[in-house]
């Protein structure tokens, strides 16, 4: 098992080294490269990865998990409430915009309306990771509009968990979701936004300056591991998306004397 993941993650970091200095060398972003590199190694290329195995899948939840923990980084909570509007608003317009003309394309096509709107609302989400790293690398994630790009993913992020318990209704298995469910996810989330802000502030206030006293770097790393992998943790068991929990930890940490250590310190495990 230990040789067979070790070869799984050797074989993956070698063709994306690879992929990363072509696409440098030809100025086309390397998540490109990442991508076309996947299937020629893959089982639909020359196989010379195995089928996906969970080891591997976990690391890749890891690096997801470390991003979005990136991304709450970079933002501070005045700075997230002031884009209330962009992340309700414009989120909220954006799958809107998107959803209804693909199930109304579909019901014209035949499919019945049901499915129609299952398969719309799953068109109007987008890949966090993917263009979060795109903004990235084009550096916009500072910009105005890179900001309001990356609240419209996480009102997508958010809406979610709401689409999923909808699936039930409208595959006529209405009975599995009852009206106390979704009461229990509204109370949930409230009381998570609730215990993210007091936390915070007792972090900002009381944690971060005993544990800088110490004056370590580990230190500094396994508090913000437990308090990342704590936080997304919880968020699953509570019913909302991980890649919610790991915003929210970033979110957290932002705006202290931690933030730019923090963040030098995660940047070469996620870029991994």
């Amino acid at each position: 098992m230990t040789s067979q993941l070790a070869y799984e993650v050797l074989m993956i970091l070698t063709a994306g080294l690879a992929a990363g200095l072509v696409c440098k060398r030809i100025h086309t972003p390397a998540l490109i490269g990442y991508m076309l590199m996947g299937t020629v190694i893959g089982s639909g290329g020359f196989g010379l990865m195995p089928a996906r195995t969970v080891e591997v899948d976990h690391l890749a939840e890891v690096g997801v998990f470390l991003l979005l923990f990136s991304i709450g980084l970079e933002f501070t909570l005045d700075e997230l409430i002031r884009l209330g509007r962009h992340l309700l608003v414009g989120g909220g317009v954006q799958m809107v915009l998107v959803a209804v003309p693909v199930a109304a394309v579909l019901i014209e096509l035949g499919l019945a309306w049901q499915p129609a709107v299952i398969v719309g609302g799953a068109a109007a989400f987008s890949s966090t990771v993917l263009v979060f790293k795109t903004l990235a690398e084009w550096g916009q994630t500072s910009t105005p509009a890179g900001r309001r790009a990356i609240g419209i993913l996480l009102f997508q992020d958010a809406a979610l968990v709401p689409l999923l318990m909808a699936v039930p209704l409208l595959t006529r298995d209405a009975a599995s979701m009852a009206a106390g469910d979704y009461l229990r996810l509204l109370a949930a989330s409230a009381g998570f936004v609730v215990a993210v802000i007091w936390l915070r502030g007792l972090l900002k206030t009381r944690v971060i300056p005993a544990l800088t006293g110490y004056r370590s770097v580990e230190l500094v790393i396994l508090a913000t591991l437990v308090l990342l992998f704590s936080v997304t943790f919880a968020a699953h068991r509570l019913g909302l998306p991980p890649a919610v929990g790991a915003f929210a930890a970033g979110l957290m940490l932002s705006g202290n004397r931690w933030t730019k250590q923090i963040d030098a310190l995660v940047l070469p495990f996620r870029e991994t």
